[in-house]
């Protein structure tokens, strides 16, 4: 099979391995979608070079047919469609975090019998654990499902810091998880949605998908400025930020919130944050980390997100933009790197 290998930022080829076995308990599953996330980007950029196994594979946001079954297998058959909950989320099961449905925060998140798991979604073939692939109605595209992953991080989030009717929340960026947010905190109940972004072109996606209601373009107005003369000077009930990097984005959230309210972390960031404690303090505002996702009451998150899918209350028509057969990752990945010049949201790489 072709599979994508990682030497190190911008060095993606494109090489040949043998087809995946599945083991006992896995599925094996023929990728027809999978994304580009923020997060594949990251050592591309240089901002978090890699140490250890080189060359890598990679791919967490992915979808397929099922096309063989290993032993034990009971829930799936061959030729079904399914969604893929990212294999690195895997809990050991054991722990108090697993026992209670966290196993997103499992301190051996990702290890299974002392090997590091990883979904390979930029590969033709994949292997899953069983419990990870989820079926998807047939009005669901392969693209829509590969996107599960990013529904299921907003659906999180919301668990975290939630809205309600009377509420307004502000979320910081327009990319894909920022779109997905503001869908997710709608269908959850959310009153107002404003959304902030250096462009404007994907903030009128994010308005077209009804993401939001009203945006803040900040290469117009400063952003805190913004939002803060859209509610009247009282800020975001609860503020997501969902762009990370490299800029000082909590202290701006912080100053865009209204007394007591939230501040949702869900970007990654790649240089250490200042955190203004006095405006916290005065303003009494909590400060919490959205950490990927697991379950919630019992219920898992990207289940939650999948039927939220189905009842077609998740519009990822605008989401994605760019297509890329597995033999152009490279172009795929720098599309998704240059986002101000490509116009690129979500970039979905086809094997």
């Amino acid at each position: 099979m072709k599979t994508a290998m990682f030497y190190g930022e911008k060095d993606i080829r494109v090489e040949e391995m043998p087809d995946p076995i599945p083991a006992p308990g896995e599925v094996l599953v023929q990728i027809k979608s999978a994304g580009i996330c923020g997060s594949d980007l990251h050592n591309y950029r240089g901002n978090r070079p890699r140490t250890g196994d080189i060359p890598w594979r990679q791919g967490h946001e992915l979808a397929g047919e099922v096309v063989g079954l290993g032993d034990g297998v009971s829930k799936l058959a061959v030729g079904q469609r399914v969604a893929i909950e990212a294999k690195h989320l895997l809990g050991c099961g054991h722990c108090r975090d697993c026992k209670t449905g966290s196993y997103h925060i499992c301190e051996t998140r990702g290890i299974r019998n002392g090997v590091r798991q990883a979904s390979y979604g930029f590969s033709e073939l994949d292997v899953v654990v069983q419990e990870n692939a989820r079926l998807i109605p047939d009005h669901i595209s392969y693209d829509g499902a590969a996107l599960l992953d990013c529904y299921a991080v907003s659906v999180h989030a919301a668990h975290i810091s939630p809205a309600g009717p009377d509420d307004t929340v502000v979320i910081l960026g327009a990319g894909t998880i920022g779109i997905t947010m503001g869908q997710i905190a709608k269908a959850f109940g959310a009153g107002r949605v404003i959304m902030v972004s250096t462009r404007r072109e994907p903030l009128q996606v994010a308005l077209q998908m009804n993401a939001t209601d009203e945006i803040v373009v900040t290469s117009k107005i400063d952003p805190v400025e913004g939002v803060m003369a859209l509610t009247n000077g009282d800020g975001g009930a609860v503020v997501y930020e969902t762009v990370g990097g490299n800029d000082q984005l909590i202290a701006q959230c912080m100053t865009m919130s209204r007394r007591g309210g939230d501040v949702c972390i869900i970007g990654s960031f790649t240089q250490p944050q200042q955190v203004p404690t006095d405006l916290g303090m005065q303003r009494e505002l909590s400060l919490k980390w959205s950490n990927s996702y697991s379950s919630f009451n019992g219920i898992g998150e990207a289940q939650t997100a999948l039927e939220l899918m189905s009842r077609g209350l998740l519009d990822v028509s605008g989401i994605i933009t760019h297509h890329y057969p597995i033999d152009d990752i490279k172009e795929g990945f720098s599309v998704a790197d240059d986002k101000r010049n490509s116009g690129a949201i979500k970039v979905i790489i086809t094997p």
